[in-house]
């Protein structure tokens, strides 16, 4: 039976589940670290190109499962070539991802920001509070810190008490979820 190739988009469909990282070593996209594709069942040993028969491995991690050193095994130019583009269209990819999380993160905490804003009839937010808010999204998640931020609006009328009343709720659940 002849050997099937990995698409490209099942191969960008297993490392965004394995969030671009080897699953042997956890290395990341980089200048010298080239992600592959790897079967958990080896297709010589019948193994098949479902996904849930694919992990993403690190050029050294997926090799060093054979027997040969790594040393050992010449690589032409072409390959080089090869694998350089390769490593560059995974670190973009990988910087799209970071880029869109960063995106969201910034949406979600402009959201929190939006309700105390919209109380008290203001057009703007100091940047320090928004850095603020996106800390306790990050050690939180975004609908507690939203309902952190209704709750301080409800229950008190001046911006400084509605802004201390609202971290001492966050830090309040950020203890609780830590101990």
């Amino acid at each position: 039976m002849a050997r099937v190739a990995i698409s490209k988009k099942t191969r960008f469909d297993v490392f965004k589940r394995d969030g671009f990282q080897c699953s042997y070593c956890g290395a990341h996209p980089s200048e010298t670290v080239l992600l592959e594709v790897d079967h958990i069942h080896p297709v010589a040993e019948g193994g098949t190109n479902d996904i849930d028969n694919l992990v993403t491995a690190c050029w050294d991690c997926n090799r060093g499962k054979g027997a040969r050193l790594l040393s050992s095994v010449p690589q032409s130019l072409e390959e080089k070539a090869i694998q350089v583009a390769e490593r560059e269209a995974q670190l973009r990819a990988y910087y799209q991802i970071l880029e869109q999380r960063e995106e969201r993160r910034d949406e979600d905490a402009w959201s929190v920001a939006g309700i105390f804003l919209e109380y008290f009839a203001m057009a703007a937010m100091p940047k320090d509070a928004i850095v603020s808010i996106r800390m306790f999204i990050e050690r939180l998640n975004v609908f507690e810190v939203r309902e952190a931020m209704n709750i301080a609006c409800a229950r008190k009328n001046s911006g400084y008490a509605v802004w201390k009343y609202f971290c001492g709720i966050c830090w309040n659940k950020i203890r609780d979820a830590e101990s």
